[in-house]
């Protein structure tokens, strides 16, 4: 709807009849929309994907420009050909941008307007609006993109499933705490002197915040106030990690249901 609204109301475009609304943007949103946990989805791919196409749908349709009429057909399908290519070797593949190199290469009358300008219009510029409308309207109720440069790694599913990282927050108790904080403690990850939670019989310092005389201790009430950030920063780097385990689940959700795109 936003490209057909640009593309009527826009002066520049309607005063020199000017493509925008590019019929790929179609397919392009119905993967963006419909299945944003794909990986064919995610920004790069649509990005990087459609201009790829376009550069080399341009190429070809200059390469061919002045062949003979019997050899018309060849540059649409060496373009797609080439294109689908070198998705592969960046990692981007986008299906809809295979039309995008298709029109470059068929001479068609949205390429034949603009010519060598394709790919930077109307091409990117629909790439990432298409992108950006993705990120207002799935973050709504869903999460996109699930990486914006490299792909998320996703390991293969077990006979037995194993816990994504951050699972096992929720079913953390005093026990798991102790032992995960002294290990933390060994690996550098925090400070060995905030891993001990409960006060020594032997440490002076970590004394009752008011003394039997109804004094009150400031050297143990600073203790506790950086026990405490430090137990809030730690809940803020689980509450991360859910959140990454969420984004995770959702592409393995996905892979399950379509292995032929994993």
């Amino acid at each position: 709807m936003v490209l057909c609204l640009i593309t009527k109301y826009g002066a520049a475009i309607r005063d020199h009849n000017l493509p925008f609304a590019i019929a790929p943007a179609g397919a392009s949103a119905v993967l963006i929309f419909a299945v944003p946990a794909s990986p064919l989805a995610q920004p790069r791919n649509v990005i990087v994907g459609h201009v790829i196409s376009a550069l080399i749908g341009t190429f070809m349709n200059a390469l061919f420009r002045h062949a003979a009429e019997s050899f018309r057909w060849m540059p649409a399908a060496l373009a797609v050909g080439i294109s689908i290519f070198l998705m592969g070797l960046t990692n981007c593949y986008h299906p809809p941008a295979g039309a995008t190199a298709f029109l470059g290469g068929f001479f068609a009358s949205d390429f034949e307007a603009v010519r060598w300008w394709f790919p930077l219009y109307p091409v990117l510029p629909v790439a990432l609006i298409m992108v950006a409308i993705g990120l207002i309207v799935n973050n709504i109720c869903r999460v996109y993109p699930i990486y914006w440069f490299t792909p998320v790694h996703v390991p293969k599913a077990h006979s037995s499933p194993q816990p994504l990282p951050g699972e096992y927050a929720d079913q953390a108790n005093a026990d798991n705490l102790d032992k995960e904080l002294p290990a933390a403690a060994e690996r550098g990850q925090i400070s060995p002197s905030s891993v001990s939670m409960q006060p020594s019989p032997n440490d002076s310092s970590s004394s009752s915040v008011i003394n039997p005389e109804g004094e009150v201790n400031d050297e143990a009430g600073n203790e506790m106030e950086t026990q405490v950030a430090w137990l809030r920063a730690r809940v803020h780097e689980l509450e991360m990690e859910l959140a990454h385990a969420r984004h995770a689940r959702q592409i393995y959700t996905f892979k399950t249901a379509h292995p032929d795109l994993a």
